[in-house]
């Protein structure tokens, strides 16, 4: 009974952690001074350049505020080190206090961006945290499941064709189910590859383990074309032979056993 509580409550747990989102901007719990109101971008490119801005209101009775305080930006990264501070005392477009950052500053992971305005009376104050991956976007439960959906769909079709290899007693068929099968895999593990680096924020290992076998499988194309046709071309000098062997009058096991020889005797520099 207690290990069915126990699982219970993990259960409950793992369900509650799963609807954890991102932080919504903190903003402190007070009636006057400024309004801090920014631009807000949950996820942002690796490495691509960013403009982060904000309006400023009175918190008294609302009106925007465009000039007479300076507005101050900063920057943390995931492990809470202070990256990059700036400054902006001028309002462009109107309202707009603006922050231009260098793509360089923006690698795969987490950050929290803190607004601080002021004047000589009063101030204000938000902040908000951001992602940064190599697509800029949010994977959404859509995306998730037409992924999910997809590599189930070319997952079937690499285990029938593996199937039909062992299946297929003709050569040619076995080496047509062979270079399906392979071409899948190259198909699945670049998805994989692509899918899992672009939308990775922290761990990219399994990201790493796909592309090496996306290359893997690649690489292999060529030298296994060379083996397919090697192959190819002793089956069929094989069969050519034991069929000459056939109509000459031989039985199937003496015409086997001297076809075999034949293609022994080529291969060991024998005619």
């Amino acid at each position: 009974m207690l290990n069915k509580k126990l699982m219970l409550v993990i259960m409950l747990g793992m369900f509650l952690i799963s609807l954890v989102s991102s932080q919504p901007p903190f903003v402190p719990d007070v009636t006057t001074g400024l309004s801090i109101e920014p631009t807000f971008n949950e996820y942002l490119r690796t490495g691509e350049d960013h403009e982060f801005e904000v309006h400023v209101f009175n918190m008294t009775n609302g009106l925007p505020i465009r000039e007479g305080i300076t507005c101050y930006f900063h920057l943390y990264n995931e492990t809470g080190k202070h990256q990059f501070e700036l400054s902006d005392a001028t309002a462009s477009h109107d309202f707009d206090y603006s922050f231009n950052l260098n793509g360089t500053n923006f690698s795969r992971g987490s950050y929290v961006v803190k607004y601080q305005c002021n004047d000589t009376s009063e101030g204000g104050g938000i902040e908000y945290d951001f992602f940064v991956n190599d697509y800029g976007l949010k994977l959404t439960e859509a995306e998730q499941r037409m992924f999910n959906g997809g590599m189930l769909f070319l997952f079937a079709f690499l285990v029938m064709a593996i199937f039909g290899c062992f299946k297929v007693e003709h050569y040619i068929g076995k080496f047509v189910f062979y270079w399906i099968s392979h071409l899948f895999a190259i198909l699945i593990s670049f998805s994989a590859w692509q899918f899992t680096d672009g939308f990775a924020i922290g761990y990219i290992g399994l990201a790493g383990i796909y592309k090496i076998l996306f290359y893997v499988f690649s690489f292999a194309v060529l030298p296994m074309i060379y083996v397919s046709m090697a192959w190819i071309f002793y089956i069929h000098t094989f069969n050519e032979h034991f069929q000459k062997l056939i109509d000459k009058g031989e039985d199937t096991e003496t015409a086997f056993k001297l076809a075999k020889r034949k293609q022994g005797g080529w291969f060991n520099g024998k005619s």
